[in-house]
């Protein structure tokens, strides 16, 4: 009965005690500069900084054939948005100099008979190099080129011989049907980096921001010793904790409301889902944060170790939510890790309601896990708090 009782909220104490540290928060100029401008700081950061679109590809070409063709194809290549004129060589020996030095992301070489073998049938052939530093790069760079260079050669099959829509799918593919293909992409159709990185910015933000907050919080008490002074007041152990993480889950949600709308307006971001659903997930990911920032404070003893510990655990938290690395190509143990890890959960969710439009009906099962791991995790940081606290 008296354990129940100790776990029961007296209103008028916990609003006390959440006035005292919305206060002792906002009383702090610096403190409201953190709070709420390095957030929209680091939101333009990941929005123009992390793009991992592919443009203005500086190439620099050999056109040893010197055909109307051979220029048609340098236009195909620099119409298409992607790939810029850098510099034309005389010869292959200042290619590897330009691509050395980073001057230059690819060199061109497009060799004498180019047109003439166009014209015979034969197969004309192009070489490409490229700076691999950037795998990924140079991976989607190979996949432009090739799509560029296919689509000459058809069009040209189609102008100059005059092949029908059905001999160009036998030339292409030797089928004995013509083949028409549409391409669709869903969610994303501009295929946007963007669009795909700043929802997943929000959790990490939010996530940040609460875990610090609450640790330093409860570990900044212990430091200035009233702490102590708590512990013998009728103050019950459950009541100084929601006065504590309280405050932050409400600027937690504030932060949302405010990096949203910035996505939306300023980035175009586009939001098909449900504003109420977000609000609704966040809180139970908020809570599963608090959780978090309240165990690292119960094993802090000062402000430093709780600042270092909330990066101990928000490092590996971002590797393995899926946030720039695809969960499925991890190791199968790593994907396993990822199931204790309420980011990823979130990060499934954020970007579902912002760029799908789907709700509670599809991402049913996200949400569900993250109120047992927040459920799990509040359990097992407020047993170990009432420890200390005892």
């Amino acid at each position: 009965m008296s354990n129940m009782k100790n776990l029961m909220l007296r209103p008028s104490i916990l609003k006390s005690l959440m006035v005292k540290e919305f206060k002792q928060i906002l009383r702090d100029k610096r403190m409201k500069m953190m709070l709420f401008g390095s957030p929209v700081l680091m939101l333009l950061i990941f929005g123009y900084a992390v793009n991992t679109d592919i443009s203005e590809v500086k190439m620099v070409i050999l056109d040893s054939d010197r055909t109307s063709e051979s220029r048609e194809l340098i236009n195909r290549f620099t119409a298409s948005g992607y790939f810029k004129y850098y510099a034309s060589l005389d010869s292959p020996d200042g290619a590897d100099y330009l691509l050395d030095t980073g001057e230059a992301d690819m060199f061109m070489h497009i060799p004498r008979g180019f047109k003439k073998n166009l014209l015979s049938g034969k197969t004309a052939e192009l070489q490409i190099i490229l700076d691999g530093t950037d795998s990924s790069r140079a991976s989607v760079i190979t996949a432009y080129v090739n799509q560029i260079s296919s689509d000459f050669s058809l069009d040209y099959l189609s102008q100059k011989i005059g092949l029908t829509l059905l001999s160009r799918g036998n030339a292409a593919g030797g089928l004995k049907e013509s083949l028409l293909i549409k391409e669709r992409v869903m969610f994303n159709p501009d295929l946007t980096s963007r669009n795909f990185y700043l929802p997943g910015v929000l959790g990490l933000l939010v996530a940040l921001i609460t875990i610090m907050l609450t640790s330093m919080s409860v570990v900044k008490e212990r430091e200035s010793g009233t702490i102590e002074q708590i512990i013998v007041s009728p103050l019950r152990p459950v009541e100084f904790v929601a006065g504590k993480t309280l405050p932050f889950a409400v600027i937690g949600i504030v932060e949302i409301c405010l990096i949203t709308v910035i996505a939306i307006l300023w980035f175009r971001v586009p939001f098909n889902g449900s504003f109420v659903f977000l609000i609704i997930s966040s809180i139970f990911y908020i809570i599963c944060t608090l959780s978090v920032g309240l165990f690292i404070s119960t094993v802090s003893q000062t402000q430093q170790q709780a600042m270092l510990s909330t990066f101990l655990f928000f490092i590996p938290a971002i590797l393995l939510s899926g946030f720039v690395f695809p969960i499925y190509a991890m190791p199968e143990i790593f994907q396993y890790i990822t199931y204790l890890n309420p980011m990823r959960y979130f990060m499934t969710i954020i970007r579902g309601i912002f760029l799908k439009g789907v709700g509670v009906q599809v991402l049913w099962p996200e949400l569900l896990s993250l109120t047992m791991l927040g459920s799990v995790l509040i359990y097992f940081s407020v047993r170990r708090f009432n420890r200390r606290f005892e």
